[in-house]
């Protein structure tokens, strides 16, 4: 009985040191180890290869990001190229445009919250209550809307090359980069542009006549 006991503390004992996880070796996993960031040059060189144009990934999420939180695309873009250039560390294997994403998401969601905290901050200082617009106001908001959603579309007319082409210019897209955008070639574009010219000249006098009426 003794012999018995004896032979299986040998066998928990062989089994204990075969273990991987003992000693020198317990549990060392990728999680654990330590993360490499981009040196702030190689942030630089990162930054350099960045497709800025108007129509890159990039900046249409600088746009996006800016119009949730009310202020410039630009401004909002050179932000978080500033904070990546000083206080952030860039995680080496991701791609530079995907960080300043990151980084543009989290200053527009801290503007929003911002501006959440100081209304509520307000209204409740100030015991403010909005009120709803008079009749006659909203009336008028109502007509002036109608009034602009009906030149756009005297402008556009049913024509999907002249959508595409207010479209582009509306995301700031100019000469090249507006003709791909419009799936369209340079000489085409010039004639586009000519006939919006036209078409916008000749609503704005109706718009001007409705704002000398109101």
């Amino acid at each position: 009985m003794a012999k018995a006991t004896a032979g299986n503390s040998n066998k928990n004992k062989t089994s204990r040191s075969a273990c991987p996880n003992s000693g020198s070796a317990a549990h060392t996993s990728t999680n654990s180890a330590t993360r490499s960031y981009l040196t702030k040059p190689q942030v630089r060189a990162a930054i350099a290869t960045i497709d800025f144009r108007a129509n890159s990934k990039l900046m249409r999420m600088a746009r996006f990001r800016a119009l949730t939180a009310g202020i410039d695309a630009e401004d909002i873009l050179q932000e978080a190229i500033l904070r990546t250039l000083t206080s952030r560390r860039c995680p080496a294997g991701l791609k530079m445009e995907y960080f300043l994403m990151g980084v543009m998401r989290s200053i527009a969601s801290a503007i929003i919250a911002k501006r959440y905290r100081d209304e509520a901050w307000y209204c409740n200082e100030l015991h403010m209550v909005v009120s709803p617009l008079a009749p006659d106001e909203a009336c008028e908001i109502a007509e002036r809307s109608d009034a602009w959603r009906k030149a756009l579309d005297d402008v556009v007319a049913g024509s999907p090359e002249i959508e595409r082409v207010v479209d582009g210019i509306d995301q700031g897209l100019c000469g090249s980069a507006l003709a791909e955008f419009a799936n369209t070639d340079r000489a085409r574009l010039a004639s586009l542009r000519k006939a919006i010219k036209r078409r916008v000249n000749g609503v704005c006098v109706e718009l001007i006549r409705l704002g000398e009426a109101a």
